[in-house]
């Protein structure tokens, strides 16, 4: 932890689409309480660390975390696709997004979303997204909004790099001249936000998902242990919920008994979660 009289810094690790290991996380837990006074941080898309700025960047770095730099791209994508509801898996999607993204020169900022059709992620009204549709075609979001433009499966990943690098201020007709793509459907209304993915949630597969909120957005670093212990997936998601993922009834019943206690909040009606 930074001594008194040093300047405390929030730094993030982004997080593309909010998944993680087990591994990072327990490597992010030992760093919070060495360097960041013993508690991470639910961030936009990610988790952070309080503390001294340059302490915890080359600890963070010297792990092999992405840092955002002073121009961000967020990339956010359905968290519980591929397991639960939706009408396709992002998660290939999200990683070949990512890749792409990654090698491109810094930009300014920037919200690119992958809505698997729930309507969770089409709800943030990412400047730049696309959301798919029972057709298996995809919208087009810009500006938080559906274009009107429907797009192949195989067309998603390079329209919404070329999207994402739009100039500042370029109006939906502008970009989509420059996309060379044209509305082709009537479009649709920005969906409201699905209640929080917080509780025992079934999987298909008869396994289970927990989703676990955070009051305050703040997860200690011994919570965090614990929930690396269990060493199944974890997606840390836009609304302050943390879900660890495929366990079965017996675990999670297990991982309901330990952590409630600990301030992981698992009924989505808590007031500790308003």
């Amino acid at each position: 932890m930074a001594p008194a009289d040093e300047p405390v810094d929030l730094v993030e690790v982004s997080l593309p689409g909010g998944r993680l290991a087990a591994a990072q996380l327990q490597i992010l837990a030992e760093l919070a309480h060495d360097h960041a006074g013993g508690a991470l941080v639910l961030t936009a898309d990610g988790l952070g660390l309080r503390g001294n700025r340059a302490e915890l960047t080359a600890q963070l770095s010297g792990y092999g975390f992405d840092l955002p730099g002073p121009h961000r791209r967020r990339l956010l994508a359905s968290p519980l696709s591929g397991r639960i509801g939706g009408h396709v898996d992002v998660r290939d999607i999200l990683a070949e997004v990512h890749r792409r993204l990654t090698a491109l020169a810094p930009g300014r900022d920037l919200v690119v979303g992958i809505d698997d059709g729930s309507g969770d992620i089409a709800a943030l009204a990412p400047e730049v997204g696309a959301a798919a549709l029972p057709d298996r075609r995809w919208a087009l979001l810009l500006d938080g909004t559906d274009t009107g433009v429907r797009l192949p499966p195989d067309d998603v990943v390079e329209t919404l790099v070329a999207a994402a690098q739009r100039p500042p201020r370029a109006g939906v007709a502008a970009t989509l001249a420059a996309l060379g793509v044209e509305p082709s459907a009537p479009p649709a209304r920005r969906p409201s936000a699905p209640a929080r993915p917080v509780g025992w949630l079934d999987q298909p597969d008869g396994a289970v998902t927990l989703g676990g909120g955070l009051p305050g957005a703040v997860l200690p670093a011994r919570t965090a242990e614990f929930l690396a212990a269990v060493d199944r997936p974890l997606v840390v998601t836009p609304w302050s919920v943390v879900l660890l993922c495929d366990l079965d009834e017996w675990a999670a019943e297990q991982v309901v008994r330990v952590l409630a206690p600990m301030g992981l909040v698992f009924d989505a009606d808590s007031p500790e979660l308003r």
